[in-house]
């Protein structure tokens, strides 16, 4: 008698803490498929551009070098705590880039938007998968020299990506972004993927957001050194009145 071996692919039970339904899989999967074809018509042309002529960022001069104050959505704080402190030394970025958004784009955004569920409304907002677990909001301050915009031009003193790689591009920077979009669009798992615009802003899969424009987007480049400004949880950032408070000193 020839015995059959049934062997069934399930999901872990308890894979993340948080449920998603069939219609967020439908609109992730949407916006997923609408972010990995940049067209010109899909370029925003108010991107925030990273200069002191800027009134809307923060500034801080650290050893007579100009910071930029910028914050990440994080789902573990563990490896920045050590370097909270005043006069702890600079946290080394490494060889994982960290992505980004100015920190005051983020608040202010926030602080306009009616939703009942910040968790959910953020990883819209940010471009994240609706089963992803994020809980604090670190800040760095960090060089402008360290920073690039996340697209074919990289500049961040500009308001527009293009859509195309320029003539002039840099060979190892353009492989990094052709790498990165495999990484982003093409993980078999829909929930690791990211709906990544490669034109400069967060792609916002709420779909009562037609432009799905989201937030200006940075990335602090692999080896660099950022001071840790501040760490809060999502509720406690969310909760801070107004950008002054973001001013204060660290």
């Amino acid at each position: 008698m020839k015995k059959i071996i049934l062997i069934l692919c399930l999901a872990p039970l308890f894979a993340n803490a948080q449920s998603t339904s069939s219609g967020d899989s439908t609109i992730y999967r949407s916006a997923i498929k609408d972010a990995m074809y940049p067209q010109e018509d899909h370029a925003y042309d108010k991107l925030i551009p990273i200069t002191k002529k800027n009134p809307n960022l923060i500034w801080k001069t650290i050893d007579c070098n100009e910071y930029v104050l910028m914050v990440s959505w994080k789902g573990d704080d563990s490896y920045y705590r050590p370097y909270l402190s005043p006069d702890s030394t600079f946290y080394p970025v490494g060889g994982w880039p960290i992505w980004v958004s100015a920190a005051p784009q983020l608040l202010q955004r926030m602080k306009t938007e009616k939703y009942t569920d910040a968790d959910r409304r953020l990883k819209e907002l940010l471009g994240l998968p609706p089963n992803s677990q994020y809980n604090y909001f670190v800040e760095f301050w960090v060089k402008t020299d360290d920073l690039f915009r996340p697209c074919p031009d990289n500049e961040i003193t500009d308001t527009q990506c293009d859509v195309c790689f320029p003539e002039n591009v840099d060979s190892t920077y353009k492989a990094w972004v052709n790498s990165s979009r495999i990484d982003r669009y093409y993980p078999c798992d829909l929930y690791d993927q990211y709906p990544w615009t490669a034109l400069g802003y967060t792609y916002d899969w709420n779909i009562n957001n037609k432009s799905h424009v989201g937030l200006s987007e940075f990335v602090i480049g692999k080896n660099s050194k950022v001071k840790i400004a501040a760490i809060y949880t999502t509720e406690e950032y969310l909760q801070l009145n107004n950008v002054i408070e973001l001013k204060g000193e660290r």
